[in-house]
């Protein structure tokens, strides 16, 4: 069984124990999609993710990421935009283990699948554009 976006898996369902307590433990595709986001922003040749070029628009862990996530498995499509002068094939082959990694020891599902779409490539010498300034305090 898949989960739709905002559908919440059971992760983990904890018997009530001698203590008392019991109960499950949910989680959403989207979480796994944050994690993924997050992972994948760690990785050296990596400018941003997602088509903007802009890091700080909305700043969202998930931008980029699109996660299909099943009981034990999870399959990740990844849009990234990667600095002028990286080895793209290294760079995606990081990507993909360092992504899998986290997935896997935070959301308790094995990546099965990682494709990544490599959008843009960052220039040297290229800035993020500066926010707009707010007109009123």
């Amino acid at each position: 069984m898949t989960a739709k976006k905002g559908d919440k898996d059971i992760l983990e369902e904890t018997p009530r124990g001698p203590d008392g307590i019991g109960g499950k433990i949910q989680m959403s595709q989207d979480v796994v999609e944050t994690i993924a986001g997050l992972a994948a922003r760690e990785i050296d040749g990596i400018h941003s993710l997602g088509r903007s070029r802009l890091i700080a628009i909305g700043n969202d862990p998930k931008r980029g990421i699109s996660a299909e996530v099943g009981e034990k498995e999870a399959a990740l499509d990844l849009e990234v935009i990667i600095d002028y002068g990286s080895n793209i094939r290294e760079t995606a082959k990081a990507l993909r283990q360092r992504v899998a990694e986290e997935v896997d020891r935070m959301a308790g599902r094995k990546v099965v699948e990682i494709n990544i779409d490599v959008v843009g490539v960052n220039l040297p010498g290229e800035e993020k554009k500066p926010e707009p300034q707010s007109r009123v305090q």
